[in-house]
């Protein structure tokens, strides 16, 4: 889901919804290295789920985690704290345009709705990678170490 949803808004123009510098033309050259580089990781991601293969299971939470974690210091810190005038300034020129769901209020500049979503669903990626990793530990052995069972 994230995959199809990150590559429709990167590379196909949706008027407010993505209205962005660099994405008014639909298959861009710099949208299209953009949606590879990002969209390739996912798909290498979807073949680890699939084939059950550790380390690019791994490499998508690490990948994912710094995703979510570079739009939580981009765009919700400055939400909820407050921004800098540097930052409403560079705001006004990339988001200004793009469609809202949640308000602006002082300087506190709401995430565009696009994001919103793909913040969404990349949480829903690294808690459901998360769940799968612990399911894929062998019978017998945990990530967490229990206290041995004393007989009686």
């Amino acid at each position: 889901m994230l995959l199809a949803y990150f590559e429709l808004c990167i590379l196909i123009p949706l008027g407010g919804w993505n209205d962005q510098p660099g994405n008014n033309a639909a298959f861009s050259s710099g949208n299209m290295i953009l949606g590879g580089a990002i969209g390739g990781a996912q798909l290498l991601l979807l073949i680890g789920t699939v084939w059950r293969l550790k380390p690019l299971l791994w490499f998508g939470l690490l990948g994912d985690t710094v995703w979510l974690l570079l739009h939580i210091y981009s765009l919700w810190i400055p939400y909820v704290l407050g921004a800098s005038p540097q930052y409403a300034k560079m705001y006004a020129r990339v988001w200004g345009r793009t469609t809202k769901l949640l308000p602006n209020f002082g300087n506190h500049l709401a995430p565009d709705a696009m994001h919103i979503f793909i913040d969404v669903f990349v949480t829903a990626v690294i808690v459901t990678l998360v769940w799968y990793l612990r399911s894929l530990q062998p019978a017998g052995t945990s990530i967490e170490r229990r206290p041995p069972q004393v007989a009686g």
